[in-house]
C-alpha cells in the first residue's frame, strides 16, 4: 500500500482519537489521571499482537526507549489533561509547536543553526498560536494562562519522545521499540493508581467502550503513521498535520451545538486561519 494512504489514515484516525478523547473526558470519565491509566491499557492490549505479528523482540539498546517511554508517558498525560481544559479548536493548532520545539532542541543541544528566516517562522508560530486560542472573550493573557503552559509541556514532551524514538530506532527495529515504549508506559501508569482507584470501584461500560474506541484509533494512528514515516517522511508530515480534529469539531458545532464546542463563526475562522498559517510555518522549518 503507498505510504500516502498510511499517512491519510494516520492523520484521519488522530483528529478522530481526539475529538473521542474530548466526548470521554465531557460525558464519561471526570478523572483524568484514570482515563490516562485506561486508555494506556487499551493501547496495550491492541498493540501487543499486532507487535508480536511483526516479531517485535527483546531491545537491543534499553536506555533510549525507557527515555522515550518517560517522556511519552508525560506527553499522554499532558495530552489528556489538554483535552480537558481546551477546545478541540484551541488544541490541534497547539500540535504545531511540536516542531517549533524540536529545532529548538537541535538548536541548544545538537549546536545546529538557524537562519534569520526560520527564527522569524519560529516567532509567527508563536503569535499564531496566541490567536489559535481566540474566543469571544478573547484577551492577550488568555494564552499565558497556566493551561496554555500544560499545552506547551505536551508538545514539548512529544518533541523529546520523538527524538529519542529516532535514538532508539539506531539499534532496535521499529516493532521492538513502539511495544517496549507502550509496556514501560503502562508500567508508569501504575505509579499513579493513588490518584484514581476509588474510580476503578465505579467502573461502566459506557467508560469502557469510550475508551477502547479511543485506544482502537490511537493504535491505528500509531501504525499508520509509523508506516508512513518509514518510507517518505516530507509528504507524510504534510499529511498527518492536516487538522482534522479541527474539521470534525466545527461541524459538529454547527450540526450538534451542545455536544463538544459552539463558537461564532468568526471565532472558527481567526482559528483555522491561525492554524494554517502554524503548519505552513512548521512545515518551512522543518526542511
Amino acid at each position: 500500500m503507498p505510504f500516502y494512504i498510511f499517512a491519510w489514515v494516520g492523520s484521519i484516525s488522530a483528529g478522530i482519537y481526539v475529538v473521542i478523547s474530548k466526548l470521554t473526558s465531557k460525558y464519561s470519565i471526570s478523572n483524568p489521571w484514570y482515563l490516562n491509566f485506561l486508555w494506556s491499557v487499551v493501547v496495550l492490549v491492541y498493540i501487543i499482537p499486532i507487535a508480536l505479528i511483526n516479531h517485535a523482540g527483546m531491545p537491543h539498546d534499553w536506555v533510549p526507549i525507557m527515555i522515550t517511554a518517560l517522556f511519552s508517558s508525560l506527553f499522554n498525560f499532558f495530552l489528556i489533561l489538554s483535552i480537558y481544559l481546551f477546545d478541540v479548536t484551541t488544541l490541534s493548532p497547539l500540535f504545531n509547536f511540536r516542531t517549533v520545539f524540536a529545532v529548538l532542541l537541535g538548536t541548544f543541544f545538537l549546536k545546529e543553526q538557524l537562519s534569520f528566516f526560520q527564527w522569524a517562522i519560529v516567532g509567527v508560530i508563536v503569535i499564531m498560536g496566541i490567536l489559535a486560542t481566540y474566543d469571544e472573550k478573547f484577551s492577550i493573557r488568555t494564552f499565558f494562562k497556566p493551561s496554555i503552559l500544560i499545552g506547551l509541556s505536551a508538545m514539548l514532551f512529544l518533541a523529546l519522545s520523538n527524538a529519542f524514538t529516532k535514538i532508539a530506532l539506531v539499534q532496535n527495529d521499529l516493532w521492538t521499540t513502539n511495544v517496549w515504549t507502550y509496556i514501560l508506559n503502562f508500567f508508569l501508569t501504575l505509579t499513579t493508581i493513588p490518584l484514581f482507584y476509588k474510580d476503578v470501584k465505579k467502573i461502566k461500560i459506557n467508560q469502557l467502550a469510550s475508551v477502547s474506541i479511543m485506544g482502537f484509533f490511537s493504535a491505528i494512528t500509531n501504525i499508520s503513521s509509523s508506516a508512513a514515516y518509514k518510507t517518505n517522511v516530507g509528504v507524510s508530515s504534510i499529511i498527518m498535520s492536516v487538522p482534522f480534529s479541527m474539521i470534525i469539531a466545527f461541524f459538529l458545532s454547527m450540526l450538534v451545538p451542545k455536544l463538544l464546542e459552539k463558537h461564532t463563526l468568526k471565532v472558527y475562522a481567526i482559528r483555522f486561519i491561525a492554524a494554517i498559517i502554524m503548519i505552513y510555518g512548521a512545515l518551512q522549518i522543518s526542511k
